[in-house]
């Protein structure tokens, strides 16, 4: 009987490590696919860093975006697309110096590498008169720095879009089209 006994501990010890062992790897599996799979957020935030200080007759520049999307990797152009914000308007001499958050969304887990933004109205407040302006084509396609913004594991992803418009476009500019310019980044 001692003998039983002696061999019945080896196999409840090799269970117990097969039992730990199978946890082990569900729990492993369980996070890879939560980093990798699971939904995450994108937040676009927006900052106008001027080239050169605007001129002082410019007192305000107001930005009215229709939508804000960001683009992921790889995707085609018509289905890789996700909006962000459907709506916003922004006087972008409160964010000379500081940023603001225009938006955040969902987003499947993956890499985003593009942001477009639809403009309806550019109006500059100009030694007290509103002047309307345009952009081209109403949209805008900026690339996001570096490798773009990789979102993952309901993490929140901070995409920073800085915006200025040049003082000679503003003030010199009987088209009244605006061409801006605009870079995004990874915060």
């Amino acid at each position: 009987m001692a003998q039983e006994t002696h061999q019945s501990i080896p196999k409840r010890g090799k269970r117990t490590i097969l039992l730990a062992l199978v946890l082990v790897l569900v729990v492993v599996g369980g996070v890879v696919g939560f980093l990798f799979y699971a939904p995450s957020n994108a937040q676009i935030s927006i900052r106008d860093p001027p080239q050169q200080p605007y001129d002082s007759s410019i007192q305000a520049i107001y930005v009215t975006f229709t939508s804000i999307e960001i683009h992921s990797a790889n995707a085609s152009d018509a289905s890789g697309w996700h909006t962000i914000t459907t709506s916003a308007t922004l006087n972008l001499f409160t964010v000379l110096n500081v940023s603001k958050v225009l938006g955040k969304a969902s987003l499947p887990a993956g890499r985003y590498t593009e942001l477009r933004f639809n403009v309806s109205a550019v109006i500059v407040t100009i030694s007290g008169i509103n002047v309307t302006f345009t952009i081209p084509s109403g949209s805008l396609k900026i690339p996001i720095t570096g490798a773009g913004a990789q979102a993952y594991g309901a993490l929140t992803v901070n995409v920073v879009l800085d915006l200025s418009f040049k003082n000679s476009e503003i003030l010199n500019n009987p088209t009244l089209k605006l061409n801006p310019v605009a870079t995004a980044e990874v915060a």
